[in-house]
């Protein structure tokens, strides 16, 4: 779910993902029945690869996102669509810029959710995030937020979280701790890891004259949603990208496999684009995330 940035999340007991391969870009759902399959879920916020970034999408800006996690081309983790949209104010300052997302999980462990009972309202997820310190000439930011808002039922993990993020000549640094309000046995993987207190690492950075950007963030721990994902975005234009990753679990008894690839789409309506910048942009500037200042 990257193009704002893109990025945001479902999980499954055990497996953790996010991103669908029908539309958008950033959410997560994985999981199949009984022992072999059980999901937990997520919604996407904007992020960098699987966690949510310092992005925010601008006032009036709709995200949306397909995304899939699975084994090389199968999409037999989850597959989710989602809608983000941008509520502003944009400004500086505590509460200067917020967004708030829903996603829809279309198929978990390969199979619709309904297949083992679960309909409904139970299959979405929602996600909020707002600024608590913007400061553009130090391209410093700061915000705070919770991911994966949903039901037990899809084991969606709740993750509240408070990340910050620099811009450097060498690309861009992020830093948060986040924590799961979810009960241990809805983020447990198979083996009954269970942490729920997650250090966040993160960076990326545009090239090719900012038609790609390279991504990769981290969550420490053991979990069903705990991991690293390096991803790679190609913007089409000013409104739509693709992405390419690897999820890589830290628990290897993660399920369908530890390792998993991530396809994405992203298309931002509404709002405004800003001026194309000569200098090695961030992500409020570059063509590919209009959506962000």
């Amino acid at each position: 779910m990257l193009l704002l940035r893109n990025n945001s999340r479902f999980t499954t007991r055990h497996t953790i993902l996010k991103k669908a391969l029908t539309t958008g870009a950033a959410v997560l759902a994985t999981g199949t029945v009984g022992h072999l399959s059980t999901s937990k879920a997520s919604a996407t916020p904007s992020t960098l690869g699987f966690y949510p970034s310092t992005d925010i999408y601008g006032r009036g800006v709709f995200h949306y996102d397909a995304d899939s996690y699975g084994r090389a081309t199968r999409a037999d983790a989850a597959v989710t669509t989602g809608l983000t949209y941008g509520i502003g104010p944009d400004r500086d300052g505590i509460f200067g810029r917020s967004e708030v997302g829903l996603d829809y999980t279309l198929s978990l462990g390969g199979v619709a959710p309904s297949s083992f009972g679960v309909e409904g309202q139970k299959r979405l997820t929602g996600n909020i995030k707002t600024q608590l310190f913007n400061n553009d000439a130090s391209a410093t930011r700061v915000v705070a937020g919770i991911w994966g808002i949903g039901d037990a039922e899809i084991f969606a993990p709740n993750v509240a979280y408070v990340t910050g993020s620099r811009s450097f000549q060498f690309g861009r640094v992020h830093l948060g701790l986040a924590r799961s309000l979810s009960d241990r046995s809805v983020v447990a993987t198979p083996s009954g890891n269970s942490d729920r207190t997650n250090l966040h690492l993160g960076y990326d950075r545009y090239f090719a004259n900012n038609k790609l950007q390279f991504a990769v963030d981290y969550y420490s721990g053991k979990s069903g949603y705990s991991g690293i994902q390096p991803t790679l975005y190609y913007y089409i234009n000013d409104k739509a990208n693709f992405g390419l990753g690897l999820m890589r679990f830290n628990d290897s008894t993660v399920a369908p496999a530890r390792n998993q690839v991530y396809l994405c789409f992203d298309y931002n309506f509404g709002g405004s684009t800003p001026p194309v910048v000569e200098t090695t942009p961030t992500p409020e500037t570059a063509p590919g995330a209009p959506a962000t200042n």
